[in-house]
């Protein structure tokens, strides 16, 4: 008997397999996580990535694997994982707090310090209003950590008109 004909056979297996290790993948993972955490945040690492996404987007990785992925299979997807999402989502929140405070603070900074609204000229608001705080966000995210270890990467500094040329 051929694979192909054993193939339901088989995802069943892979499926009671999945299940079964799950406890003994979480425990190696925890006793890992030293490990991890160093490799992870390497210059291999950082390069290994960029190479990755460079040749996935050269051959279109991403729009293959969603050939046959369906909006019923997203659907059913979402619906399969709403507790867990509930539940994880609402354990974060201090570590998402942590992580927004220097945005909040970037916004605490800017906010006073631009012009004031001009009534019924949208483009001049976005323009004196908005797009100082998008800068100014940008720059906070960019600059982080990350850029300091492993050095700065090169970012556009011709700026962008959201309503068309200038």
């Amino acid at each position: 008997m051929g694979v192909l004909e054993r193939l339901g056979e088989i995802a069943a297996k892979y499926a009671t397999n999945a299940m079964n290790a799950a406890s003994e993948w979480a425990r190696n993972a925890a006793q890992a996580a030293d490990k991890w955490d160093r490799n992870s945040k390497s210059a291999d690492a950082e390069r290994n990535y960029a190479t990755g996404v460079q040749y996935a987007a050269q051959n279109q990785l991403r729009l293959r694997g969603l050939q046959n992925v369906s909006a019923a299979d997203w659907s059913a997807a979402v619906s399969g994982s709403q507790d867990v999402y509930a539940y994880k989502v609402s354990i974060a929140s201090p570590k998402w707090q942590q992580k927004f405070e220097p945005y909040a603070q970037e916004l605490d900074r800017i906010v006073p310090t631009l012009p004031s609204r001009i009534p019924g000229s949208p483009r001049e608001n976005v323009m004196n209003r908005v797009v100082p705080i998008a800068e100014a966000l940008h720059a906070k995210k960019v600059g982080g950590a990350v850029t300091r270890a492993l050095g700065p990467t090169a970012t556009p500094t011709a700026p962008r008109y959201p309503f068309g040329r200038r």
